[in-house]
């Protein structure tokens, strides 16, 4: 019974340094372009702040357009009257797109278009 114990302790021992090599040698594969990072966040903020009213509609614009050479950008849902979200639902569904895109992409080395 004993041996078993030691036996069972020793490979629980083996798989978790194994998997702290995968794991170290995961993340150093990263190629993350922090200018890319910086500007892509800062575009979403500028569309958040001005779907919630304290933005201004040029940078609103110009986020939009930038954003959607990366990612789906929900037109559909801003193409009215006043060409802007029609809620804020849809907007939080289109962030929550974006973020994950970058979470999958980010240490692709992403460049600007």
């Amino acid at each position: 019974m004993k041996t078993m114990k030691k036996s069972f302790l020793v490979l629980t021992l083996i798989i978790s340094l194994i998997c702290l090599q995968c794991k170290d040698r995961a993340s150093s594969d990263c190629n993350e372009n922090i200018e890319f990072k910086d500007v892509f966040m800062s575009k979403i903020n500028s569309v958040e702040e001005y779907s919630l009213g304290k933005g201004d509609r040029k940078s609103f614009d110009e986020s939009l357009e930038f954003l959607s050479k990366y990612v789906k950008v929900s037109f559909e849902e801003i193409m009215n009257y006043a060409n802007e979200y029609t809620n804020i639902d849809a907007f939080k569904k289109d962030k929550s797109t974006w973020l994950e895109w970058y979470e999958k992409n980010k240490c692709d080395n992403i460049q600007f278009k």
